[in-house]
């Protein structure tokens, strides 16, 4: 550290400056800066009487009941949005009976390879390591029907 006055610092020679600004920060700063002079124009709007408006010179502006509404109906959007949402994703929500429950596009159907070990252990290694988490993938319906049937059949042979 270099010496000086009492008191003085070293100017900060490890700060650098960004010089990639991304366009959704220069909007969310350009929507920070523009939300004061909004809200002070609604309130003066909302508050001060027409007759003062007027003799500034300002006669184009909404009636005064829609500073009530505007807050009402922005308040309401809260409720409905999440309302319409909702309604939006039980529409495009397949039907029960519908196959497309079962299969899609990214379905990735289990083979008996890919149950007995995971990929990642190499074939002259599986033996070792039978304990390997398989692959994650989707079992074929006829086997869980398989499986439930014989479990159901057994369990009530056994009772």
């Amino acid at each position: 550290r270099k010496k000086g006055r009492k008191g003085c610092r070293e100017p900060m020679s490890h700060v650098r400056l960004r010089k990639d600004v991304s366009s959704a920060e220069t909007c969310g700063f350009v929507t920070y800066m523009l939300s004061f002079p909004i809200a002070a124009a609604y309130l003066l709007w909302a508050y001060v009487p027409d007759e003062i408006l007027h003799s500034v010179g300002i006669t184009y502006y909404p009636p005064k009941s829609v500073a009530v509404q505007l807050p009402t109906y922005i308040l309401s959007l809260f409720a409905v949005i999440p309302l319409l949402y909702f309604g939006l994703n039980i529409l495009s929500t397949p039907r029960y009976d519908s196959l497309d429950t079962l299969w899609d596009g990214h379905s990735k159907v289990a083979t008996v390879t890919s149950m007995k070990a995971a990929p990642s252990v190499s074939p002259e290694n599986r033996s070792e390591d039978e304990s390997a988490v398989p692959e994650i993938c989707d079992i074929d319906v006829g086997v869980i029907n398989k499986m439930l049937l014989r479990s159901m059949t057994t369990g009530t042979e056994n009772s």
